[in-house]
């Protein structure tokens, strides 16, 4: 009489493949101001490889002999067309993901503006990194505008850091630099969209009117969204892996 003898084998999972992305941070208004500046933003665009998207924005600087930076405050009838070429340039860009905070200052005061921003940061940041992906880890090196954190004791790398560690409960964030926004193209890119969804807040209020320049690229972006309005949260996922999340405090 033979036994059949069964083994089971179990198997003990290994660590996830890595996965690295570039963030690119910057923010509209400022914390410290009177309540009059109604509304404060913080965004962050996130692509796996820059390069397509530089590449792309340098050409269309270089065809329409544009040699200044891409900002909101810029926007005017007179070179609409061209910001409406750059949201269509990001809006193809695979797997492109906007995220954004927006600080409703009659809703929410702040004693410490400099910690303030540095928590808004992190968070946003944290919030940005995936979290629930089976098949990778992902990781975030983070390149953001210097305008708004200039003080050499605001702890900023450190609290963001801290944040994005407590949220993910992972290293997550690789590392951070704080960098002139006219040495890095998507810093504008990310401080056309932030602009965008703060204004459309303003909008939303009565603050700025809706025949403005600026207002005409806020709804070019609306339609892309295929959303009547941008001044509340959205979690959108759009063609081409293309993720825009708008979030208010």
């Amino acid at each position: 009489m033979s036994v059949l003898q069964t083994t089971t084998t179990t198997t003990v999972p290994g660590p996830k493949p890595r996965s690295h992305v570039f963030g690119f941070l910057d923010e509209t208004g400022l914390l410290h101001t009177p309540v009059t500046d109604r509304f404060f933003g913080l965004g962050l665009v996130v692509v796996q490889n820059p390069r397509r998207l530089h590449r792309q924005v340098i050409q269309l600087k270089n065809q329409q002999r544009f040699y200044n930076e891409f900002k909101f405050t810029d926007i005017n009838h007179r070179n609409l067309p061209l910001y409406k070429t750059l949201i269509d340039i990001i809006f193809t860009t695979p797997q492109l993901r906007f995220h954004s905070y927006i600080v409703d200052k009659t809703q929410s005061t702040s004693r410490n503006p400099v910690a303030s921003y540095n928590g808004y940061a992190g968070f946003l940041i944290a919030s940005a990194v995936k979290h629930n992906d089976t098949n990778c880890s992902e990781y975030i090196t983070v390149l953001a505008d210097d305008v708004s954190t200039n003080s050499i004791n605001d702890r900023f790398e450190k609290m963001v850091r801290d944040r994005v560690r407590m949220v993910t409960r992972r290293n997550a964030l690789f590392g951070i630099c704080r960098l002139e926004s006219h040495a890095v193209t998507e810093i504008q890119i990310c401080d056309v969209l932030i602009g965008a969804v703060a204004y459309a807040h303003k909008m939303s209020v009565g603050a700025v009117g809706n025949s403005t320049a600026k207002a005409q690229i806020v709804k070019y972006i609306q339609n892309k969204l295929n959303v009547y309005s941008m001044s509340q949260d959205h979690n959108l996922r759009l063609r081409n892996g293309v993720v825009f999340c708008v979030k208010q405090k």
